[in-house]
């Protein structure tokens, strides 16, 4: 498949620690063809996205490329059980952008440089449109397989792939639920993590759309209007339920029926877990146990094409690589179970 660099046999099989007595999901997953081949019986494809240029074009930290290779690991060691069988799971690989991360190196557009930060900004958002064309490729054509992509890692920039591709592949727009800090409406003003939604919802790729957590404190007049002027549009603060308004379980019960006019995505950035390793670190957010029933809650409840956990950034918090790794793994699982499971 073109734009995918697939997982090897032996790749799943160094990564994953066999014990005597258990079955972890490495010895039960399977891998998806260099020709894109899925195996039979497969419910849902892992896919990474190992980048940073997108939340770098929004003059963040990087760091997201790394989230896949830590994320993985964790996952293929956890248990195969009546939870989840790892059989219903294919690791598809990586979108293919080694090339665009060695163009990018050394491209600093908060610094300058030998480049004008507007140079350096062009630049990256240039590369985040190739990104684009390269996300929308591989999801469409999962979408079509019949399978349902988890994109764990990168920017946000890279919601808009995941809803143009499943958008592309069913013939009409997504809606979509955003567990996250900000709500990446930012101006058509040249790709960025900070306005995928923006530009999907220009460009006819997007309908219904709700954030959950919005920090008040971080988003701007302009965001806030545009918010208040697009009914398609609904955005719940993480202050609200500080003000005892709202709780997050109501939170997602709210978004859910926002979007429940046509099948969505689901959106899971890192940032709105309180002090997670993640592009725009949170003093104060969501606990872990709270984003998680939350992803369980919206995969659960919606009409799921597609969800992607974004912009963790291993090194870049409090938590150990390790703890990170283990954290996504634990919600990726989550996004799983309440795929695979029967529905109440």
């Amino acid at each position: 498949m073109e734009h995918l660099r697939t997982t090897t046999v032996d790749e799943i099989r160094t990564l994953t620690t066999p014990r005597d007595g258990e079955v972890r999901i490495g010895q039960r997953i399977g891998i998806v063809g260099p020709g894109g081949q899925i195996p039979v019986g497969t419910k849902i494809v892992l896919l990474g996205i190992p980048e940073d240029i997108g939340i770098r074009a929004n003059l963040g930290r990087g760091g997201a490329r790394r989230m896949w290779r830590a994320f993985l690991p964790r996952f293929l060691n956890m248990q195969s059980n009546c939870f989840l069988d790892g059989a219903t799971i294919a690791v598809a690989g990586c979108i293919e952008l080694r090339d665009l991360n060695k163009a990018a190196k050394g491209i600093d557009a908060t610094i300058g440089g030998p480049r004008s930060r507007a140079e350096s900004l062009l630049l990256l958002r240039e590369m985040v449109c190739e990104i684009d064309n390269r996300v929308t490729s591989v999801v469409e054509k999962f979408h079509r397989a019949g399978v349902v992509p988890i994109v764990i890692g990168g920017g946000h920039n890279n919601a808009y792939g995941i809803l143009a591709g499943c958008a592309r592949a069913v013939g009409g727009p997504m809606s979509c639920v955003n567990v996250d800090l900000h709500a990446d409406l930012r101006p058509c003003e040249g790709r960025h993590s900070g306005n995928a939604f923006s530009y999907a919802r220009a460009a006819g790729h997007l309908s219904q759309y709700a954030v959950l957590g919005m920090s008040e404190a971080w988003a701007t007049q302009s965001t806030i209007d545009a918010i208040e002027r697009d009914e398609c549009v609904a955005a719940f603060t993480f202050e609200s339920m500080l003000r005892g308004g709202v709780t997050a379980a109501r939170m997602a019960e709210l978004a859910m029926a926002h979007v429940s006019a046509g099948p969505a995505t689901l959106e899971l950035d890192l940032d709105a877990v309180a002090q997670a390793p993640a592009s725009a670190a949170a003093a104060s957010g969501f606990s872990g146990a709270e984003f998680r029933a939350m992803a369980t809650q919206l995969a659960r409840g919606i009409d799921l094409q597609a969800a992607h956990i974004a912009e963790g950034a291993p090194g870049n918090g409090a938590w150990p690589t390790e703890m990170l790794g283990k954290f996504v793994a634990e919600v990726v699982r989550d996004v799983a179970t309440a795929i695979t499971s029967p529905r109440a």
